[in-house]
């Protein structure tokens, strides 16, 4: 190997540390509240700390989201559980027996008897976009909903304003499951919305991200119950992955578990995430686990004292909110973001606290603008709520996960043929 080859490899090489230190560049921690060096005046002995994490990466803080739900006839069977528990759902009945004409051409023979879809797997996806939703920022957050059957229909385009969301998922409750599964047109649709080809708005800067849920495998376009739908809906996510899209993929219950091939390979081909879920009612509990803005996890330490926040929650869309113990005098607390890859980045402030009966601090995420913000102490109420909730249903989240974890190492070890 000549001098000039090896000055040439040598370069190549450069260029591949550079390149793959940029890709896995250490997360960017911003903290919002409290501000550094604030004076808290208050009685109780624990401060909101929030603020936003993001991938150094990211060349935007906007983040487009579109939720696609399933709705073909095989979610109006049941979630395993009331979701009225965790979100007000009114009762609404459908016939068992209408199942094989709500789409199901490779399924088993009917059953008599109604189902209530207050307790189906549709509603199960309602609620789990409704939690989102809860904890998304809608300032720098855009959200869609797309639901599929037979066909893919647009249901809400992109938009900040989340009540037309929840308005949009009030009535595919409304109307209820029917058709096939055609997760190509589904995916399609999605990719065209998110580029600004459909009805949603374009934005050229935004982190553009699919939450996928679905509890079979494709039934459609084809409609012959052969692999053929299974390419094609592998191939269109290839598709969206190539314009920066990624799609993260949930299965839902035994038969999309029975044959996850089709939603592997749209995770996989796009650069997102597969979650498998027995049981569908388990969505609500681990829908909003991935990471949207590429941090894996998140600590929050008082480390004048050496205690974590006891009620924590870091959203998909990177913004975080965190209960912190204090004590009387300085208070350093450090962030800590972490990344799949082992890249840490890390935020500090330092509070000082005087024990007394008036709140001198505003304890709010200041956004970009500072003309909205974003209440913490509601962010955190309503994740402790949830998980109560989840809790009372007999499954702790820990569980949940262990059991998400299992049906991952079970799928892995199919024949591919199976998966």
């Amino acid at each position: 190997m000549g001098p000039t080859l090896l000055s040439r490899t040598a370069f190549v090489f450069f260029l591949l540390l550079i390149s793959n230190r940029s890709w896995a560049a250490d997360p960017r921690v911003q903290i919002r509240s409290p501000k550094d060096r604030s004076i808290v005046t208050q009685e109780t002995a624990y401060i909101l700390v929030g603020g936003k994490v993001d991938s150094k990466n990211d060349v935007s803080p906007n983040i487009d989201i579109f939720l696609v739900l399933d709705t073909s006839g095989s979610t109006a069977q049941p979630a395993a559980k009331d979701l009225s528990d965790v979100f007000e759902l009114p009762n609404s009945y459908i016939s068992r027996n209408r199942l094989g004409g709500l789409g199901l051409p490779c399924a088993g023979p009917d059953r008599a008897g109604p189902l209530n879809l207050r307790n189906s797997i549709l509603a199960a996806e309602i609620v789990a976009s409704r939690r989102l939703l809860a904890q998304l920022n809608s300032e720098t957050t855009r959200v869609g909903l797309i639901t599929f059957g037979n066909e893919a229909w647009l249901s809400q385009p992109l938009t900040h304003d989340f009540d037309q969301v929840r308005s949009a998922l009030d009535l595919i409750y409304k109307r209820g499951p029917y058709g096939g599964t055609n997760m190509v047109s589904a995916v399609r649709l999605a990719t065209d919305e998110l580029l600004g080809r459909g009805k949603s708005e374009k934005y050229l800067d935004s982190i553009k991200t699919i939450f996928f849920f679905t509890d079979g495998f494709p039934t459609r376009p084809t409609a012959d119950c052969s692999s053929r739908d299974e390419e094609l809906a592998i191939g269109a996510a290839q598709v969206a992955s190539k314009s920066g899209i990624s799609v993260h993929v949930f299965a839902l219950g035994e038969e999309a578990l029975s044959n996850p091939r089709a939603a592997i390979g749209i995770a996989h081909e796009s650069g997102g995430s597969y979650t498998p879920i027995s049981r569908p009612a388990d969505l609500i509990a681990v829908v909003d686990h991935v990471p949207v803005v590429k941090v894996d996890s998140l600590e929050v330490t008082n480390e004048t004292i050496g205690k974590e926040a006891f009620l924590s929650r870091l959203a998909v869309d990177g913004y975080f909110a965190s209960a912190v113990p204090i004590v009387e005098g300085a208070n350093q607390i450090e962030v800590l973001a972490r990344t799949n890859d082992g890249s840490i980045g890390r935020g500090r402030v330092t509070v000082q606290y005087q024990p007394g009966g008036v709140r001198s601090l505003d304890l709010e995420i200041f956004l970009e603008d500072e003309k909205h913000s974003w209440d913490l102490k509601t962010f955190l109420e309503r994740e402790n709520s949830l998980r109560l909730e989840i809790e009372r249903s007999g499954t702790s989240p820990a569980q949940i996960q262990k059991g998400v974890d299992r049906n991952k190492s079970t799928t892995e070890s199919m024949p591919a043929t199976n998966r």
